[in-house]
């Protein structure tokens, strides 16, 4: 009888005991940081997920490129074993055709990769208000020269 009582105490113990040390240790500085990560991550994913954003656009023609280059690779492959077993020159051919079309998509997209890396020169419009009269010819020609000039700031 002693023992069933002291399990129960005990019971009744760990029961108000253990949810406040879980409770404690759940708002931990690494737990929180777990959870911070967490939650930019599904916020980063609903932000993906909206049809009108940009990360939307970018994230599926990015899987659309996977899914081109994946398709050449593997027909590709597939060609050239078609090609080995049969020992067909038609196979061959069609496997070369297909390694150019694959290479010539790799070039494009390394292209398009490296253009979007290049920053962009900013130009600026120039007013166009007309300077004030002017008395002398000389004066009027540095006007005539302010007006005609075109200012390019670059980006860097």
């Amino acid at each position: 009888m002693f023992y069933v009582v002291a399990i129960l105490i005990a019971g009744l113990w760990a029961a108000f005991l253990l949810p406040s040390f879980f409770d404690h240790r759940s708002r931990a500085p690494k737990t929180t940081t777990r959870d911070f990560a967490r939650t930019k991550r599904i916020l980063g994913q609903v932000s993906a997920a909206q049809p009108d954003g940009e990360d939307y656009v970018r994230h599926h023609a990015q899987m659309k490129r996977q899914r081109i280059l994946t398709g050449l690779a593997a027909t590709a492959l597939l060609t050239l074993v078609a090609a080995t077993f049969t020992g067909s020159v038609a196979w061959l051919w069609f496997t070369i055709i297909v390694d150019v079309a694959l290479a010539t998509y790799v070039t494009l997209l390394l292209y398009m990769k490296q253009q979007s890396l290049v920053p962009r020169a900013m130009v600026v419009p120039i007013s166009s208000a007309q300077p004030a009269a002017v008395a002398t010819g000389a004066e009027q020609l540095d006007a005539y020269e302010e007006i005609q000039t075109v200012r390019v700031i670059a980006a860097g």
